[in-house]
């Protein structure tokens, strides 16, 4: 018997489409370094070259052009935490990524459509031969949460993909895919176990044409029955969607994902601005958040040498309301030197997620931009400013 508000379907869903959970506690922040501004001219690191997916063979390589991209559930999916019963469509960003040790891979996030720049699941997929079959092999994270914010945004920078290896993912399935007219299905070889639901082992099946893809499975109990799954109301239909999220290469290498734009007057010189925002370094490490604090960072932008020139680039064009995530290269962050003190590593990429909540215009008279609060460098937990 499906239960419909069950979000974990499909041998793709199973990776990805755990239960929608609403109000999640924010993560802990670490000591307040991100918009600090670096101290010392730092040398220009190598330039980081494209990342270009070297698939196995023609037949990987069609099957990961088909899956890559933007996808959209046909219809709204069902709150399972939700006291109204509320559902919401959910899109899923699919793009080939570096991972090391695992052939073809691919990340892949699923976020609700109304809230995109917060994936609630991420996965690995990865594609590879099995006597001559292809097979569609899905990958969990050992470490729940440890990659999830520096991940979010990097299908659209593989170059940019944190450093994650086999030691950090635990496979979960299989699927075997077989060429169709329009595209490939497949099915699990054999029963995977599972505890989901009363349920003891699980199969799942999978059919993907360029631009749709649908899912199904079947839970079994300990006498073979089963007891989820089968109908209808298991299947996810997805359709693939022109990609709502804007990719902004801006100066200086940074690149700037825009999941929210409202309309309105950008920020200008010497506006006063109040910015929300989390900050990560490669390895998954969080090391600063405002929204742990509880109030927004405030400075007249821009600031050059008070804030790291990532920032005052990044944030270039917001309006209120603009939510953005931030690649921003060593050269424009901390550079050669790091910051020991938030354990930001030397030649570190920085990886920000950024709102901007209000915005004030200089008072007329103001002509040294000493109004409001100032760009100065940010303290830390201790209330001392950054070195």
């Amino acid at each position: 018997m499906n239960n419909p508000s069950l979000l974990g379907v499909g041998a793709l869903c199973v990776a990805l489409c755990s239960p929608i959970v609403l109000g999640q506690a924010p993560r802990q922040p670490g000591s307040e370094a991100a918009p600090a501004a670096q101290p010392v001219e730092a040398p220009k690191p190598a330039p980081i070259e494209p990342f270009v997916p070297k698939w196995s063979d023609e037949g990987i390589a069609k099957v990961a052009q088909m899956l890559s991209g933007t996808w959209q559930t046909t219809s709204p999916v069902a709150e399972m935490d939700s006291e109204s019963g509320g559902s919401t469509q959910l899109v899923m960003q699919v793009g080939a990524v570096p991972v090391a040790g695992v052939p073809n891979a691919l990340v892949a996030e699923v976020a609700r459509a109304d809230d995109l720049a917060s994936p609630y699941q991420q996965s690995i997929f990865s594609l590879y031969r099995y006597k001559d079959q292809v097979r569609l092999r899905t990958y969990e994270f050992r470490e729940t949460g440890k990659f999830a914010g520096v991940m979010v945004g990097t299908w659209a920078a593989p170059e940019y993909f944190p450093a994650i290896s086999t030691k950090d993912l635990v496979a979960t399935l299989d699927v075997e895919l077989k060429p169709t007219g329009t595209g490939f299905a497949g099915a699990t070889p054999y029963p995977y176990p599972t505890g989901k639901d009363g349920a003891v082992e699980m199969t799942s099946h999978v059919e993907l044409t360029g631009k749709t893809l649908s899912t199904a499975d079947r839970g079994y109990d300990a006498d073979g029955r089963v007891v989820w799954g089968a109908g209808e109301g298991s299947t996810w239909k997805w359709t693939k969607i022109e990609n709502p999220v804007k990719v902004i290469k801006m100066d200086r290498g940074v690149i700037a994902l825009e999941y929210k734009h409202p309309e309105g007057e950008a920020i200008a010189e010497k506006d006063t601005v109040h910015i929300h925002y989390s900050g990560w370094t490669n390895d998954g490490n969080m090391f600063d958040s405002s929204r742990g604090r509880g109030r927004a960072f405030i400075f007249q932008w821009p600031a050059p040498g008070r804030l790291i020139d990532g920032w005052n680039i990044g944030i270039t064009g917001m309006t209120v309301g603009s939510h953005r995530r931030l690649i921003i290269p060593s050269e424009v962050g901390y550079g050669e030197r790091g910051q020991p003190r938030a354990n930001i590593p030397p030649n570190a990429t920085l990886y920000f997620e950024v709102e901007l909540m209000h915005a004030e215009k200089p008072a007329p008279e103001e002509e040294s931009g000493e109004g409001g609060e100032q760009p100065s460098a940010q303290p830390d937990h201790e209330g001392h400013d950054h070195d």
